[in-house]
């Protein structure tokens, strides 16, 4: 479905990325994504999707390519704090709909599908909590109708409910044919989540596991840099 060099996502899988502080995990999705490096080195990155070269310059290429991008850090780069529930959600999709209560119905199906906890459409983002704050992101991208969707911490900083419930959310995509990519730095999430594992250190990927076959110990061993 997607592959950027060795690394390899396919239709309905769940891919997890682990590394330590610094192995370039995040710096990887935002490269795909188009939304790190300078416009050469980003030509330089070989992207295909279902066996397509896509060049990928901007984050706009791979929205138009089918790829989302949750960030890591969704007060600073997922949510305008400021604006409300509706906004926030449509954001990614004002090209395409255009009509009010086209947003509202879209808002509220977002609403309902991810259980997000409002009081209304129009409650600031700001006030919400980090957990109902992450599925708003979560949506925003949802919205766009992503082929493959990377995910960077997807739940850090979250209660417990909200966590299994973004988990849930992530096997169903996968189930119905969506690849996702989890970046996290929790070994437990990362082997509860993945079908499969791809280790990084020093900006490469050193190992790669079916996650089955894969314990923190040899995640670990393959995580520390060699040098």
């Amino acid at each position: 479905m997607l592959s950027v060099g060795s690394l390899k996502l396919h239709k309905g899988e769940v891919l997890g990325v682990f590394g330590l502080m610094g192995a370039g995990r995040t710096e990887l999705l935002e490269e795909i994504f188009g939304a790190e490096g300078d416009e050469t080195s980003l030509q330089r990155l070989d992207i295909q999707i279902e066996g397509k070269t896509i060049q990928i310059r901007s984050p706009l290429d791979a929205i138009r390519a089918g790829i989302a991008l949750v960030p890591e850090d969704r007060k600073k780069d997922g949510l305008f704090l400021d604006a409300d529930v509706k906004e926030n959600i449509c954001i990614t999709t004002l090209d395409n709909i255009l009509n009010e209560s086209k947003r509202v119905a879209l808002t509220d199906r977002y609403i309902n599908d991810l259980k997000i906890k409002t009081s209304s459409q129009q409650q600031s983002v700001g006030t919400l909590s980090g957990g109902n704050q992450q599925k708003i992101v979560l949506a925003k991208w949802l919205a766009t109708n992503p082929k493959i969707l990377m995910l960077d911490e997807p739940t850090r900083g979250i209660d417990i409910h909200a966590k299994s419930e973004i988990y849930e959310l992530i096997s169903k995509l996968a189930k119905e044919g969506m690849g996702i990519i989890v970046v996290s730095s929790e070994l437990p999430e990362i082997l509860a989540l993945s079908d499969r594992i791809v280790v990084m250190a020093d900006h490469k990927i050193t190992a790669e596991f079916e996650a089955s076959q894969a314990t923190e110990g040899t995640i670990l061993k393959e995580a520390i840099p060699k040098s």
